[in-house]
């Protein structure tokens, strides 16, 4: 198979399954949550620490992390080891996903819920970069 069309597959599939992982962690976080008032946001002051550990979006985050970690061990074993793909396709599978889901994140809801939809981008990026550097990492130093 063609680099080209392997790496655009690899996209598709990392950034496909990140955002579907993320929104569902993401409204299970956040089924419990009253935002009819959301000037709240804005006036109120709220602690971080209190809204996370309100909505148990530490634990949400952990099984978003899980699961890319385990999808992303998967991809780097399967097709990226055997099509000898270099650093150059590693760090386009890392980055890419990671900004165009942050950006869609930002998109959909960006009138609705501003707030709430900055940090969800924020955190969908960084755990995305964050989960396949580590299966990458992991994947390096079990194959050297």
């Amino acid at each position: 198979m063609d680099n080209m069309l392997l790496m655009m597959l690899t996209l598709g599939g990392g950034l496909l399954f990140g955002l579907i992982v993320f929104i569902i962690c993401e409204e299970k976080s956040l089924k419990d949550a009253d935002f009819s008032d959301m000037r709240g946001l804005f006036t109120a002051e709220r602690k971080i620490s209190d809204c996370a550990g309100e909505f148990n979006t530490v634990r949400y985050l952990g099984i978003y992390f899980v699961l890319m970690l385990a999808f992303d061990l998967v991809l780097a074993n399967v097709v990226f080891v055997p099509n000898n793909l270099g650093l150059m396709e590693m760090l386009g599978y890392t980055f890419a996903p990671a900004l165009i889901g942050s950006w869609i994140i930002l998109l959909v809801k960006w009138t609705y819920q501003p707030i709430i939809k900055l940090v969800s981008s924020f955190m969908y990026g960084s755990v995305y970069i964050g989960a396949s550097i580590l299966s990458f990492g992991i994947t390096h130093f079990i194959a050297a």
